[in-house]
């Protein structure tokens, strides 16, 4: 293992490199979602300021091309998107439905997101590769506070230690979360990669077993997803063959998605899929519309 730095960004040597850049690791972007806006003042902020129904697909785009720079570009290029998300957040800024105001640069806003982040990559990567050693886990939290830090949140708010950070999530899950009707829209509005059939279909099922069984027991049923043992057989069996073929494709080769990611000079832009995906979410948000009415 290497040293963590004082701060970002991080080397291709370090663990949280390790668990990013695994290409299945982005399978868990739905649960890491669902569970910011199962936080009803997260919620707010992303249906009253986001584009996840005109845009959706480029939303979860910039995102992954943000953070991946942010954590792994080169210093200028690392800073330039700690710059970009600070701007982003001073205009989200708005009230709840229930009367409550909120400020995406609120700290504890801001360390739930970033918690959801952080948890999730470890989460999806432990279910495929073999689980961290507690040293490892260790390290990787301390990587990840660094994330926090250049994400706004300060660092001395972040929980000290691993298995702080583990109840700080438990705690916010039992306590703070409350899935809104605005959480509902953006679960279903997201449930729908963008591909043309019958890719998309396929897709969708895969994408859906993974985000509804990798959630906190709680948080599915507060959503209303049905759960079952052969349900959770079958991601077991997902998961299973995502390791073997892991373990045949070299390294290296698993981590060119991520390479390219953050060596790209431009934003990431994969504009066929944003079309279809905007195409694609604005009937099912039609559809969603209908029933709530």
């Amino acid at each position: 293992m290497t040293a963590v730095p004082e701060s970002l960004p991080l080397s291709h040597r370090s663990i949280s490199w390790r668990v990013n850049a695994e290409p299945f690791v982005f399978l868990g972007g739905g649960r890491a979602l669902l569970l910011q806006v199962a936080h009803p003042k997260v919620a707010a902020g992303v249906e009253q300021h986001s584009t996840y129904v005109s845009d959706p697909w480029g939303r979860l785009f910039r995102t992954v091309d943000v953070m991946a720079k942010l954590t792994f570009g080169a210093p200028a290029v690392s800073q330039a998107q700690a710059d970009l998300l600070a701007r982003m957040h001073r205009r989200v800024v708005g009230t709840t439905d229930d009367g409550e105001p909120y400020g995406a640069l609120n700290a504890d806003l801001l360390r739930w997101v970033w918690a959801t982040l952080c948890d999730t990559a470890l989460v999806v990567y432990e279910r495929v590769r073999p689980p961290l050693s507690p040293a490892q886990r260790a390290q990787y939290y301390d990587e990840w506070k660094l994330v926090a830090e250049a994400c706004g949140v300060p660092i001395e708010t972040c929980p000290a230690t691993w298995r702080d950070f583990e109840s700080y999530v438990a705690d916010v899950v039992h306590e703070e979360l409350r899935v809104s009707p605005a959480a509902r829209a953006v679960a279903h509005a997201t449930m729908a990669p963008p591909l043309p059939w019958p890719l998309g279909p396929a897709a969708a099922r895969t994408q859906r077993l993974v985000t509804y069984g990798l959630l906190p027991g709680e948080v599915r049923d507060a959503y209303g997803f049905r759960w079952s043992a052969a349900r959770e057989h079958r991601l077991k069996q997902f998961f299973g063959a995502l390791g073997t073929a892991g373990g045949v494709i070299p390294r290296r080769v698993r981590e060119m998605g991520m390479r390219y990611v953050v060596q790209r000079p431009e934003p990431l832009e994969l504009r066929r899929l944003r079309v279809i995906g905007a195409r694609l979410t604005a009937r099912r948000m039609a559809e969603f519309d209908a029933r709530a009415g």
